[in-house]
């Protein structure tokens, strides 16, 4: 666990990583266990949620979850880590450096760049196929693939008792569009677009419909995004929930077993690992303290 926590500081790759020109850029991952949710604020209001959304949040977390809300986003971060650890000829590095690196014009011409949060899982595979795809169009703006969802769908309704009572799926989104953590981005379109038009995935999404962004399509599942109870988008229902304000950790054990009640696609066993350890990071939480 250690050696984890020495290299999310650190904000790279390993040394013994092969290099080469394939970024994973972390946006704006903090130091949770010295995160101070009145820095929250700000993101909150940028996000579109209620300004306090996380301190209020946190102070029902931290009352009833055997794992406090710091600990429990480390763990979460630890186990998409050791998933960007086995990405082949990645190199992992945080937003503000990556962007050093830009505007210093130091980005390599043949570089692609994936841009995810600091939960995302991406296949090992990842660069290996787009580097095949790449080397068939040495002009494409970059790549869409397909993004699973693992987690509640809040979005079926918005009565936050009734969606919360919905299990938990694995769920197979259409390659249609730029969600959070399912493009990655040329050297080229980097140059033409800048980093802030396709760093967040909004934004990003913004420059793919108005045909600016035209990355190919991969008609393949290479990255995850996970709807955990600590993400802001679900925390906004969850504290809605009566059922949860009632009793928390009752239904994280039921979201712990949900995780696993959908059998994986063959073509998704790179993800069987990190879910085991999201279940069982979910039932900790859930213990009686």
């Amino acid at each position: 666990m250690s050696k984890i926590r020495d290299f999310l500081r650190s904000g790279f790759a390993r040394p013994d990583e092969p290099r080469g020109s394939n970024y994973i850029v972390l946006r704006h991952s903090p130091d949770w266990l010295s995160f101070d949710p009145e820095s929250s604020r700000a993101f909150c209001v940028k996000s579109g949620f209620p300004e306090t959304l996380i301190i209020d949040f946190m102070a029902v977390w931290d009352a009833a979850v055997a794992v406090d809300f710091r600990q429990f986003r480390l763990r979460l971060k630890e186990i998409a880590q050791q998933t960007l650890l086995r990405v082949e000829g990645g190199r992992i590095i945080g937003d503000a450096a990556f962007r050093t690196l830009a505007l210093a014009g130091e980005v390599p011409p043949d570089a692609l760049v994936v841009f995810i949060d600091d939960d995302d899982w991406l296949a090992p595979h990842l660069f290996t196929r787009l580097r095949e795809l790449a080397a068939a169009d040495a002009g494409v703006d970059g790549f869409k693939w397909g993004p699973v969802r693992l987690g509640r769908d809040f979005n079926l309704t918005m009565d936050a008792d009734t969606a919360f009572a919905l299990h938990p799926t694995l769920t197979l989104r259409p390659i249609d569009r730029i969600y959070t953590n399912n493009y990655a981005v040329s050297d080229a379109a980097l140059g033409r677009l800048g980093i802030d038009a396709v760093c967040e995935a909004f934004s990003a999404l913004t420059q793919f419909e108005s045909g600016r962004f035209a990355p190919d399509t991969v008609a393949q599942y290479l990255s995850c995004t996970i709807r955990h109870p600590t993400s802001a988008t679900v925390a906004s229902f969850l504290l809605g929930s009566e059922d949860f304000r009632r009793d928390p950790r009752a239904d994280i054990g039921r979201w712990s077993e949900g995780v696993m009640s959908v059998p994986l696609p063959v073509d998704l066993a790179w993800m069987d690992a990190p879910r085991q350890q999201l279940a069982a990071l979910l039932a900790d939480a859930a213990r009686s303290r």
